[in-house]
């Protein structure tokens, strides 16, 4: 039975291939022995894996142990040890967390030298409820409540090998029952039975409790659990489309969401949208709060202009515009490949011979119209923003071409009589404060006569009497 089971798993779940090498973590305790034997019984071409945690007096002996097993199946055995300890205190995890981290960036270090098709590991049934209960008790969403996946590919471990779980529908008590009937004698971890560690608490204290409840506890909760992973991955594809309408680009550092199409969507579908940004710029971090999710999302749809907080992980969440951002704290907020200076120091003089670069390969350039025609008036009210009609005669020449400086005051079109502050026309056309530096602004002497790609000035203006 355990093997019908295994094989059924591994086929059908896994998906997993009997020719190519397939590298499985094997510690010498009863789950990881079982999956080892059990898959090169069902003819699996197995490279046996065994990380020396360095934990306990006896851990070089449990490496010798899964050695000689290896050996007598005739099995490819890799063997490693690291002080996961000092590992710990260094990079300040718990034991819990460095030995995860050191283990998994072992195994699947070693997959990828041994060219195989995916890492397996010997989480079971028993695993599965409890890892469940976990979840539920630290407060978790559907896919927390889901569980392990029997196949599931991890960027922060690999972004091309899967990890796969054969025995994650199989008890503790069909595991055993097998290595009995083939007269193997696994290892025993004496700290399986001490309860400081919160796992082993569930196991020896909490789910015995729950079975004066409900003897069948570990199959509701198993069940449970199945159930919701189906529906989770149901959700997921309505996430992949959701994510198809709102997402611009993407970088190491910097994830671009469109804010109007993220707006819209249902609430469930923009928590997983923000988590999967997140993912992807911090796809080493396994639990991110509830809190920070509903400030995060609070902040995206309620926030009216641009800005940015701290969100989580060292991220943040910026807007612009209508680009919702979420980046990394050192990474500079995008200039929306506006026509921008290339620095802000710059000014260079503007005349019909020479262009000015601008970024993204914009150019700005000016021209004279003599003698405009007579229609060229009513040409200037149907204009592009990117161009702007001044009268020649009233300019003082030559034109410069500069960065906002401290003080600037000038006379947007249409506000005849009255100036107004640059930093207070910046704020009402909502451009994003870090590129106000870098906006280009043609001047006439020391008057602003264009502020680029948006307004010219009400002082020259074309009017019935322009010649030029």
């Amino acid at each position: 039975m355990f093997l019908d089971d295994l094989a059924q798993a591994a086929n059908e779940k896994c998906r997993l291939g009997p020719s190519e090498p397939l590298l499985v973590g094997v510690s010498g305790g009863a789950d990881s022995v079982a999956l080892m034997i059990g898959l090169h019984t069902l003819g699996f071409n197995l490279v046996v894996a065994h990380l020396d945690h360095g934990l306990r007096s006896e851990s070089s002996q449990d490496a010798d142990y899964v050695e000689s097993l290896a050996q007598r199946y005739r099995m490819s055995f890799i063997r490693e040890r690291i002080d996961v300890g000092d590992f710990a205190k260094k990079n300040k995890l718990s034991l819990e967390e460095a030995a995860r981290h050191v283990r998994y960036e072992f195994l699947f270090t070693q997959a990828r030298a041994q060219k195989a098709q995916a890492v397996a590991v010997a989480h079971q049934a028993d695993d599965q409820v409890e890892t469940v209960l976990m979840h539920l008790i630290r407060g978790a969403a559907l896919a927390g409540l889901s569980g392990m996946v029997y196949r599931g590919v991890f960027p922060m471990w690999d972004s091309m090998i899967p990890l796969v779980r054969p025995l994650l529908g199989v008890w503790r008590e069909a595991i055993n029952a097998y290595l009995a009937e083939i007269d193997v004698t696994p290892r025993e971890d004496r700290s399986n039975r001490d309860t400081t560690y919160f796992r082993n608490r569930l196991r020896h204290e909490l789910i015995p409790d729950l079975a004066t409840y409900n003897p069948a506890i570990r199959q509701v909760i198993l069940r449970m659990s199945t159930v919701l992973g189906e529906e989770d991955q149901y959700l997921q594809g309505l996430v992949d489309e959701a994510w198809g309408t709102c997402f611009l680009s993407k970088n190491k550092n910097s994830v671009e969401l469109r804010r109007s199409e993220f707006i819209q969507l249902e609430t469930a579908l923009q928590r997983r949208i923000l988590r999967r940004a997140i993912a992807m710029l911090r796809p080493d971090i396994r639990d991110v709060g509830f809190n920070a999710i509903e400030q995060g999302l609070t902040f995206s749809i309620e926030h009216p202009e641009n800005g940015q907080i701290d969100l989580v992980a060292r991220l943040n969440v910026a807007i612009l515009g209508d680009v919702l951002i979420i980046k990394t704290w050192d990474a500079d907020l995008p200039d929306l490949h506006k026509p921008l200076l290339l620095m802000s120091s710059t000014q260079e003089k503007l005349d019909g011979d020479h262009p000015i670069q601008l970024r993204h390969g914009w150019q700005l350039i000016g021209e004279i119209i003599q003698n405009p025609s007579e229609d060229f008036r009513e040409l200037v009210k149907e204009i592009d923003l990117d161009e702007a009609w001044l009268d020649f005669d009233r300019l003082n020449l030559p034109l410069t071409v500069r960065g906002r400086q401290r003080g600037d005051c000038w006379q947007p079109l249409g506000m005849s009589g009255h100036r107004q502050k640059l930093q207070d026309f910046f704020i009402n056309e909502k451009v994003p404060e870090h590129i106000r530096d870098v906006w280009p602004l043609v001047c006439s002497g020391k008057e602003i006569a264009w502020v680029c790609g948006l307004r010219p000035s009400e002082a020259y203006k074309v009017n019935v009497k322009t010649q030029r």
